[in-house]
């Protein structure tokens, strides 16, 4: 997930704000037209970080692919952790949780 806010040239830990704001800068700076792979990237690390959801999303898979009711991965962490499995993420997999 550093590599997202590197690519903002953010600090970990920006606010919503922050983020938006650097985001319309580099957007500005670097338009589609100009440079499109670093306007990929630029689009990408904001779409990471967009919203606390998404971040956490991240922090904890490496992807923002996960969309489950709170209640629901709550649920299923708190089941995985007591039965000692190996990754979280591999076994997100394994239940068919993460979208392809």
């Amino acid at each position: 997930m550093l590599v997202h806010y590197l690519t903002l040239g953010l600090k970990p830990g920006a606010t919503d704000a922050q983020i938006r704001q650097r985001y319309l800068e580099l957007t500005r700076q670097y338009p589609p037209g100009r440079d499109a792979e670093r306007f990929r990237r630029i689009a990408a690390a904001y779409e990471a970080l967009a919203d606390a959801r998404t971040r956490m999303d991240v922090a904890l898979f490496g992807a923002s692919k996960v969309h489950l009711p709170r209640e629901t991965l709550l649920d299923w962490l708190v089941a995985a952790s007591q039965r000692h499995t190996p990754g979280l993420q591999n076994l997100l997999e394994a239940e068919g949780w993460l979208d392809e």
